[in-house]
């Protein structure tokens, strides 16, 4: 790799921060082993710890391989089977609501075909998503609802958005895969993400809240105004994005967006994924387990309804966006090529082929601006 190259990543950085576009950022490159490239941008600081929101869904898929690869987790069988509350699913939409005709099955959450929302505003689903949501949360500290599998059977009365295994949306179904892993195996899930996970990478900064002691590293929170420039985020951004109190244990651990995080050790897990399971010797997944977890899985029709603008020329699956197409995405990227961004403005990629680990954070309301993520991306593989 063109060391030499990788400054423009400098070059392109400080022109954002310049523009008003940018304030704090973290960014590590490694090739083939060795990190060639590693900087932060003030006021965050070396080891800041970021919420990795979306980045969270690949670690539950490793969780669920981890279970699929030990035969206690049927990718085909029903959601039902661990949360029963989801035997009978409504699908809801504009023009009313009706029973599902097919069960949603584990595999439909792992590739968000499931039919299953967000809460938002775009449709009847996701309104009824967003008062179920806050429903459960009221009843959680009630003590109502007592653990994150009573949750995740709460959320089946929001029901899904069309038949299961339909088409992609983008939803609560890594959240509700949580809850499966609870049911599968007795713990808690950020018990089990310790143990099988976070222990053996070495990832001691990450979890579902920032250890007490360490609420110093927190990553300053930004918003973008009215003219695109970057400001320190309020206290009602906070709430927004549920961070105003992250030293304290979540009301629901969320398997879809709900932990913390640094470069370094989300690095360690991209370390992981780069050697096909393993890390320093220790085997998390075996090699045929992780080229299944990151292969493509949509259908074509599926496929008609992936319309982010990170997955222009890429396929999903487990989580993952997978690089497919290098013309349509305008990449000098590897086909092969997968990863996952979050909504506070994480993104990172691992590229097999060039043996290339990138990993981004920022904290950010609104994510990231994918055309500079683009240009960083293109920086980094021109030094190929």
């Amino acid at each position: 790799m063109n060391i030499r190259k990788l400054n423009r990543l400098d070059t392109l950085i400080e022109k954002q921060r310049e523009a008003g576009a940018l304030q704090g950022a973290k960014i590590i490159v490694e090739h083939k082993g060795k990190r060639v490239y590693e900087n932060h941008y003030e006021p965050d600081r070396e080891d800041s710890i970021y919420k990795i929101f979306s980045m969270t869904k690949p670690v539950t898929a490793l969780a669920a391989m981890i279970l699929y690869e030990r035969g206690d987790l049927d990718l085909m069988s029903r959601v039902s089977d661990y949360l029963p509350a989801y035997e009978k699913v409504n699908v809801v939409s504009s023009e009313g609501i009706r029973k599902a005709q097919n069960p949603i099955t584990v595999k439909d959450l792992l590739n968000m075909t499931s039919g299953i929302v967000m809460p938002g505003d775009f449709g009847e689903a996701e309104r009824l998503m967003a008062k179920i949501v806050k429903e459960a949360r009221a009843q959680r500290e009630s003590g109502i609802l007592k653990s994150n599998v009573d949750i995740c059977n709460k959320l089946a009365e929001a029901g899904v958005a069309f038949e299961p295994g339909e088409y992609f949306r983008y939803g609560y179904s890594a959240d509700i895969l949580g809850g499966i892993i609870e049911v599968i195996t007795g713990k808690s899930l950020s018990e089990f993400f310790k143990k099988e996970i976070f222990t053996p990478l070495n990832m001691e900064d990450t979890g579902f809240k920032i250890d007490e002691g360490k609420e110093f590293r927190a990553a300053v929170l930004y918003r973008r105004d009215k003219n695109g420039k970057v400001v320190r985020a309020e206290d009602d951004v906070r709430r927004r994005m549920q961070m105003e109190n992250p030293s304290r244990d979540p009301w629901f651990e969320r398997g879809g967006a709900g932990l913390y995080s640094t470069a370094a050790d989300y690095a360690h897990f991209a370390q992981m994924l780069l050697n096909k399971g393993s890390y320093h010797g220790k085997e998390l997944i075996g090699r045929r387990t992780f080229e299944f977890m990151t292969s493509p899985q949509l259908s074509a029709q599926q496929r008609t309804t992936l319309d982010f603008e990170s997955c222009i020329g890429y396929d999903y699956g487990n989580f993952f966006r997978i690089l497919t197409d290098p013309a349509k995405a305008v990449s000098n990227g590897s086909i092969g090529e997968f990863g996952w961004d979050g909504m506070g403005g994480t993104y990172f990629f691992v590229d097999p082929n060039e043996e290339l680990i990138f990993i981004y954070m920022q904290q950010i309301e609104g994510g990231c601006d994918y055309s500079f993520i683009r240009g960083l991306k293109q920086i980094v593989y021109g030094a190929c």
